[in-house]
């Protein structure tokens, strides 16, 4: 076996996990609350090579190297934007939503609108919860909006409902969902009891797309030393099979 080809192309396939990310990252850089996906890379054993010695250390272990995926959940910048439906969440948690198709998802975006019916929506078109697990609905003609820093949400005085803030034991179990959203994956969130929410202001994300363009350089120089070892193995190859041949 030609450890050399195989190694070449465990390369290539990790440094394609982190060009992947680094891509999606860069995408979603503009994305209220998106958190950023890393990259980390680590080897594993895939059995022995001969070394020509004789007792132990006749064979040595091969070590292919391998990456791994995650989610930084470090938190962004806050900016004001002075928009009434725009809000941050100060601290750990997320906002709960519920798609089209009634699943339940949860994000740290924060910027939301209101459909025909004024019922409080994110950027998706996905229904924003509140207390109990029920939608948002402003009133018609109720005024302006007022989010107070527990997520009590009150129009004129009146209250109308309240923002309930969603935390899970092991954040990197969530799996990633398009726009910023997050799935449970089996997970059972559990409630802030003390959410700390900015009322018009927004978080960004926690991409720095500098560092990010960086890390596509540093790909692209990765992927062409591997390229190199693979050629220059299957060029040692193809010599030696038409040597013996």
């Amino acid at each position: 076996m030609n450890i050399g080809l195989y190694l070449g192309a465990s390369a290539l396939g990790a440094l394609e996990r982190w060009q992947a990310a680094t891509s999606h990252n860069i995408a979603a850089s503009g994305t209220p609350g998106f958190r950023k996906q890393e990259v980390e890379f680590s080897t594993q054993t895939a059995g022995t090579m001969p070394t020509g010695a004789t007792g132990p250390s006749a064979a040595r272990p091969v070590q292919f190297p391998s990456s791994n995926v995650s989610v930084s959940f470090q938190p962004g910048q806050f900016i004001g934007t002075g928009r009434e439906l725009d809000v941050a969440i100060r601290g750990e948690g997320f906002f709960e939503v519920q798609t089209p198709d009634g699943e339940r998802a949860y994000t740290r975006a924060g910027s939301f609108y209101t459909n025909t019916d004024r019922t409080v929506v994110d950027a998706q078109g996905n229904l924003l919860l509140g207390e109990g697990g029920a939608p948002i609905q402003l009133l018609p003609e109720g005024g302006p909006l007022a989010i107070a820093a527990d997520g009590t949400l009150s129009q004129g005085g009146q209250q109308i409902g309240r923002l309930t803030i969603q935390k899970f034991a092991n954040q990197q179990a969530l799996t990633p969902l398009a726009g910023g959203l997050f799935a449970a994956n089996g997970q059972t969130p559990e409630t802030v009891e003390k959410p700390e929410l900015m009322q018009g202001s927004l978080e960004t994300s926690n991409v720095q797309p500098v560092g990010e363009m960086v890390n596509l350089i540093q790909v692209s120089r990765a992927y062409e030393a591997a390229q190199k070892v693979i050629t220059t193995r299957d060029d040692l190859l193809d010599k030696t099979i038409r040597a013996v041949g």
